[in-house]
């Protein structure tokens, strides 16, 4: 029997897993635990202070949870008054997010259980858009894809980097490291850093499942969240409505049968109606019209932070469509991402044509990083395939090290250290704790609190049904006017005709003594804190 050549067996292809409900439920959990690290610091390092814990990771947070309080306070209404305008505020405010919040305090728990609650709701949420987005448009069947996967999830910029090149040359400390990245990273300027943030996470899932409704042509879907994200946030939806239109416009030329024109005139109808409501509509209202100067900030994204930021994800993006002479972008998916980027990016850089800007980096928050990872994640994804395929395991390990270091690096110092050291933390003293709690137990809905405890003050909303006269430093009408007033009745007893009527509490330093013009009645008082009514 003549011999037969049998051909070599060609290497078999990596295993196909498709993902399960189970594998993306694991998935969430997995890439969502870092995101709790900076609440579990939040517990622990007042706690080891003597200080008492909140909850609150960062400043705004309270705000966010009196302002779902102000939909039931004083009975239900679909609309709700600034908790920080005072008496007779108009009722023209709506969110979701907050209405859920509102929601949730009905079960009377604490305000950080609650407020912590609905940010374990934001954050699988959001984690769980991300996932059904990246398996869409990217997959995960290979190592090489999940490892991307992880890249996406908690992938920064070179700012850590940076710091500690700057130390190490010395020009500046090393404390100074993490001063590198504006506001130490609470513009938090990739997707991951988002997730630690409530309400940026509810955002950020809202914005990812409707360009994953997009990318499956669910067109209603995809305008109907773009909708509710209008709703939500006016930066975000701004953006998203915008990339919606953007899009829409560039495949309508195109003819590539993605989007209709339907989709247009809905995405534009969209748009219109959320800037009628934030540009027109509100700012019929003076209170309103104050805050939002309280909100006009150059707060910019120049150079030296965009590059900081978007470094990473920018060269790959960019080698991956130069090299291959922008082919790619004949596929609609890598057009979506290419309009994403556009949009954001002259959305950040809009101080450049207006002379007074709107807070140019609020509209990054990570939005220009996820459009350039997703632009430049094939090559990532074959830069991590190579190494996989490397033989010697101490150079393949080395060279993994390497590169996921390289993009997990701002997250991972920024995560840890927020949990030690946290600048924004919201925690209280006993005294600030005791005066508190007993306002939420004896202030009714519409009762008025005037407090110099610039903490105290603004926790009043968030921990009673109380009205504060000054509050959240931006949220406050005329809130440097108010900031005087207060100060003024505490050093020599001038009052406001709003503050002599039934139903006002005085919060004051302990050793105060009111004026005769004030009849009051002392009904607390700790060490550091007194609180007074009228008789």
């Amino acid at each position: 029997m003549p011999d037969v050549e049998v051909p070599p067996r060609r290497p078999a292809p990596p295993p196909t897993i498709k993902p399960n409900r189970k594998w993306i439920i694991w998935a969430v959990v997995f890439l969502s635990l870092p995101a709790l690290l900076p609440l579990a610091g939040a517990i622990i390092v007042p706690l080891l202070h003597n200080q008492v814990p909140t909850g609150f990771i960062e400043y705004d947070l309270p705000s966010y949870y009196a302002e779902g309080r102000a939909y039931f306070d004083r009975g239900f209404h679909i609309l709700y008054a600034n908790p920080y305008a005072g008496y007779n505020s108009p009722a023209i405010y709506f969110q979701p997010h907050t209405f859920l919040l509102g929601l949730l305090q009905q079960f009377r728990l604490d305000p950080g259980v609650t407020f912590n609650f609905f940010g374990l709701l934001t954050l699988v949420f959001a984690a769980t858009a991300a996932i059904l987005f990246f398996i869409e448009v990217v997959g995960v069947e290979t190592r090489a894809k999940k490892l991307a996967l992880l890249c996406f999830f908690w992938g920064g910029g070179i700012f850590t980097l940076w710091g500690v090149a700057r130390a190490l040359f010395r020009m500046h400390r090393f404390s100074a490291i993490f001063e590198v990245e504006p506001t130490y990273g609470w513009w938090m300027l990739n997707f991951g850093r988002n997730l630690v943030y409530p309400t940026e996470a509810f955002y950020h899932g809202l914005f990812l499942f409707a360009l994953l409704a997009l990318v499956r042509r669910r067109l209603v879907l995809s305008l109907a969240l773009a909708a509710v994200a209008c709703l939500s946030h006016p930066f975000t939806g701004v953006t998203l409505i915008l990339i919606l239109i953007a899009y829409a416009g560039v495949e309508l030329v195109l003819r590539s049968g993605v989007v209709n024109l339907k989709f247009l005139i809905g995405a534009m109808v969209v748009g219109a109606l959320h800037l009628g409501y934030y540009m027109v509509w509100l700012n019929r209202f003076a209170e309103h019209r104050s805050v939002q100067q309280n909100f006009q900030k150059a707060w910019l994204y120049p150079p030296k932070v965009f590059i900081g930021a978007l470094i990473l994800v920018g060269c790959l993006a960019i080698w991956r469509l130069a090299g291959s002479r922008f082919r790619p972008l004949r596929d609609p998916r890598v057009r979506l991402f290419a309009v994403w980027f556009v949009v954001v990016f002259a959305l950040t850089q809009h101080n450049l044509v207006m002379r007074h800007p709107l807070q140019p980096i609020h509209f990054a928050h990570g939005y220009d990083w996820m459009a350039l990872f997703f632009l430049g994640a094939p090559l990532l994804i074959a830069i991590l395939d190579r190494i996989l395929m490397m033989p010697r395991p101490l150079a393949r390990n080395a060279a993994l090290a390497m590169v996921l270091g390289l993009f997990l690096l701002d997250n991972a110092a920024w995560l840890v250290k927020i949990a030690v050291n946290n600048e924004f933390l919201v925690s209280l003293t006993t005294n600030q704790n005791g005066a508190l709690t007993w306002l939420g137990h004896n202030v009714k809905p519409g009762d008025l609190v005037v407090c110099q405890d610039q903490l105290v003050s603004y926790l009043v909303s968030t921990y009673s049904p109380a009205l504060s006269w000054q509050g959240h430093e931006h949220n406050t009408p005329w809130m440097d006017q108010r900031h005087d007033e207060v100060e003024r009745l505490f050093s020599n007893g001038q009052t406001l005709p709003d503050w002599k009527r039934h139903g006002v509490f005085y919060v004051s330093p302990a050793a105060w003594v009111p004026p005769p013009t004030l009849t009051l009645t002392e009904r607390y008082s700790n060490s550091d804190l007194a609180i007074w009514t009228t008789h």
